[in-house]
């Protein structure tokens, strides 16, 4: 693990090391998991903090939303897969101790272990110091997030489907799109969702965003995944 890397990714030094130590201990390399040396717990304390300040932070930027709509934008920033791409921007995944086994089966840029690894880094943060630090330090990473969490709803489909497919078999999803009508370069587009070399979403949008977000929506929906 190279602390000085991520406390400059976090902009926090940690008083206790063994706190970010633990936080990017995978379960895999904890031999004596009666010791509860890995980040099961700091994930169930992080989970818990995000919660609270990212909705602390959207009831204050949008004052004109429902409980309906700050729900969604909620569940978009701290989504598996939203956390995980921060996880992976920030480099977390690489201070990982994790088995050898599961190492060489990609749990580096595993969704799942992305995520959780996002969360029990900020318990860690709490363990440390208190609250009001881990608050800080989520939101200057959050803070990019916060700003576009009406577009992140949207955006949320490609993540849930990406998270549920590497669940599977860590193998994400690929988007074929292309022009409906060659002569309108404008669009619309159509996006095929394919895993593997299976077909599992196809739909139509004005742009190619559109077209691939409600080709992932199509792909939960149906969920020719599962069978």
């Amino acid at each position: 693990m190279d602390r000085a890397a991520v406390e400059k990714s976090l902009d926090y030094t940690f008083t206790d090391e063994i706190w970010l130590k633990q936080a990017l201990t995978h379960p895999s390399s904890d031999q004596k998991r009666s010791t509860n040396l890995n980040y099961e717990r700091l994930e169930f304390l992080g989970d818990a903090v995000l919660e609270l300040v990212v909705s602390r932070e959207l009831f204050a930027r949008y004052p004109k939303a429902d409980e309906g709509e700050l729900t969604k934008m909620r569940s978009a920033i701290v989504s598996r897969a939203h956390l995980s791409g921060l996880a992976d921007k920030l480099g977390w995944g690489e201070q990982l101790t994790l088995s050898p086994q599961l190492e060489a089966n990609g749990g580096r840029k595993a969704v799942s272990i992305l995520a959780n690894t996002f969360e029990s880094v900020i318990g860690a943060v709490m363990m440390d110091s208190n609250y009001n630090a881990a608050r800080k330090v989520t939101y200057r990473i959050m803070e990019e997030s916060l700003d576009k969490a009406h577009t992140l709803i949207s955006v949320n489909y490609k993540g849930e489907l990406l998270e549920k497919l590497q669940a599977i078999n860590n193998v994400g999803p690929k988007y074929i799109t292309e022009l409906v009508d060659a002569a309108k370069p404008a669009g619309p587009f159509r996006a095929r969702v394919m895993w593997g070399e299976r077909e599992i979403g196809c739909a139509e949008g004005q742009s190619k965003h559109k077209a691939e977000v409600a080709a992932a929506a199509q792909a939960l929906e149906l969920k020719l995944f599962e069978t």
